[in-house]
């Protein structure tokens, strides 16, 4: 399976898909600081994935939603 499929994944799904596989995993929480996006900690999803002696590792963030200004600036380019 390639490692690169678990990218932008939520982490719910690429559990389900690693424990139905059977391939050991586990999970490293990493925090984006940015003043443009909050985060929303109900919603995780992967954000890179490596894997060590066939162990994959998923590094996983929180959801990042877009603050006012940046939709406004997005809104503006149109």
């Amino acid at each position: 399976m390639e490692k690169k499929v678990f990218i932008g994944m939520p982490l719910g799904y690429a559990k389900s898909i690693l424990e139905q596989e059977n391939i050991p995993y586990q999970v490293v929480r990493t925090r984006a600081i940015s003043r443009f996006f909050t985060c929303d900690e109900t919603a995780d999803y992967v954000v890179r994935v490596t894997e060590d002696q066939g162990k994959i590792c998923l590094l996983v963030n929180y959801n990042l939603i877009m603050s006012n200004s940046v939709l406004q600036a997005l809104a503006n380019e149109e």
